[in-house]
């Protein structure tokens, strides 16, 4: 994952659980029920989860879930199709967020060639 963005992660993260860790328990405990009871495996669900992420214009989400893909076994070309699909229903604007993508698929992928 790209450092800064990395940092800029784990620190939001640190900064939820020091304010509101009741809440963000709630919300752990829901996500990790939505994973557990999936038709969907692990890597499907990274490649939704990316789409959505640059739908929502979060840099932060895109690289969690270009970096989840990644390791649940989803290749450069599945991770690149899965953000462009969000192009298609979100336009140009969108475009702009696969920049977040490929600076995760270049430190994921390219450290590996």
């Amino acid at each position: 994952m790209a450092a800064d963005r990395s940092t800029d992660i784990a620190q939001t993260f640190r900064d939820i659980n020091r304010t509101r860790r009741d809440i963000y328990k709630k919300y752990q405990d829901f996500s990790r029920e939505l994973k557990k009871s999936s038709s969907l495996d692990d890597k499907v669900q990274h490649l939704i989860l990316l789409s959505n992420a640059i739908i929502s214009q979060c840099d932060m989400c895109i690289a969690l879930h270009v970096q989840g893909a990644a390791t649940s076994g989803a290749t450069k070309d599945e991770i690149i199709d899965a953000a462009w699909l969000a192009v298609a229903m979100g336009g140009s604007p969108k475009m702009m967020y696969l920049r977040y993508v490929y600076d995760e698929i270049a430190a994921i992928f390219d450290e590996d060639e």
